[in-house]
């Protein structure tokens, strides 16, 4: 199977996602990076080959590369390619439109069910829709140096629109006793202009492995407000090192957050107070982590079984 990338993602989620594949199983699977989604926005994709590598199935991370390709050339691409669904942006059109391109694929793999269900609401085929949900970065592993801090409230994220982060600094303001900590790229002009810098409870941080570990392993509190995700992965790391998620209603929040033992659920941009309100509660809630099943290794096992399925019916289609 040809696993297919963008070359900018490669160090990101979705490129994390086919080098951990990859690294399982090196007979099967093949990476092959493209420089762009092919969602219209820049010029040179229209002088970008259209070829691929012949195999037998392919994995495209994102709808957008497996349309651009489907259209150029249907029987090499129908019904043998899965397509990752991270979550959903204005250029993918509308659901309906996005199902119909998604039922030339074998399968699709979910980020959530609440796209999956979405999609699937729209006209996609419903025994297409796998729930992958992600996994854990094996490097996120608890510093083993960390104290647990139990006023400490982490936030994890690239800066931008859907991160809902419009109402952070108020809550910062008003909550004290709490010391936040920002992991992120992208925030300094946020930062700036919020005047988030002068709060004395507050740090900002580069977001990367070693923050990561030191913070997710300190924090009481993961806290996520945004207001569009199909994740976030960030969620499923911090509770992995036993940080207690509070998280806003989108993604795979609801998939792995059933009680308040598990965690705590707000609105899509919620108000302040419901956010406080979460706050204060969940410093009296001892953490129990519930996704240790989340790995690379249950990831890449559903990948192999839908190759397998795949290469049984292009062999039967062939006998037939």
């Amino acid at each position: 199977m040809l696993l297919i990338g963008v070359f900018a993602n490669r160090n990101w989620i979705l490129g994390n996602w086919l080098k951990e594949v990859k690294q399982r199983a090196p007979r099967i699977f093949s990476v092959l990076w493209v420089p762009t989604i092919f969602a219209g926005k820049r010029w040179f994709e229209k002088y970008f080959p259209k070829y691929l590598p012949k195999r037998q199935a392919y994995f495209f991370s994102y709808l957008t590369i497996f349309e651009k390709y489907y259209t150029k050339n249907e029987s090499k691409f129908s019904n043998n390619s899965i397509v990752l669904y991270p979550h959903n942006e204005p250029e993918l059109g509308s659901l309906t439109r996005q199902s119909k391109i998604l039922n030339n694929a074998y399968a699709v793999y979910f980020f959530c069910s609440n796209d999956a269900n979405l999609l699937v609401d729209a006209g996609l085929i419903e025994s297409k829709v796998r729930l992958a949900l992600c996994a854990v970065d094996v490097d996120c592993v608890p510093n083993k140096f960390a104290k647990r801090s139990q006023n400490m409230v982490v936030l994890a994220s690239r800066y931008g629109p859907r991160k809902g982060l419009e109402i952070l600094p108020e809550i910062v303001r008003r909550r004290p006793n709490l010391n936040f900590v920002a992991l992120g790229r992208g925030w300094e002009n946020f930062l700036d202009s919020s005047n988030l810098r002068r709060e004395v409870n507050f740090k900002y941080f580069e977001l990367n492995k070693e923050s990561r570990n030191k913070y997710f392993s300190e924090a009481k509190i993961f806290l996520s407000l945004s207001n569009l995700e199909g994740g976030p992965v960030p969620l499923i790391e911090a509770m992995s090192m036993g940080a207690y998620p509070i998280a806003t209603n989108t993604g795979f929040a609801p998939d792995l957050i059933g009680s308040k033992k598990s965690g705590i659920i707000v609105p899509i941009n919620p108000e302040i107070s419901q956010v406080l309100s979460a706050l204060d509660e969940a410093l009296n809630i001892e953490t129990v982590s519930t996704i240790d099943y989340l790995t690379w290794d249950r990831i890449t096992k559903m990948m192999i079984k839908d190759l397998y399925e795949i290469t049984n019916q292009s062999m039967s289609t062939k006998l037939g």
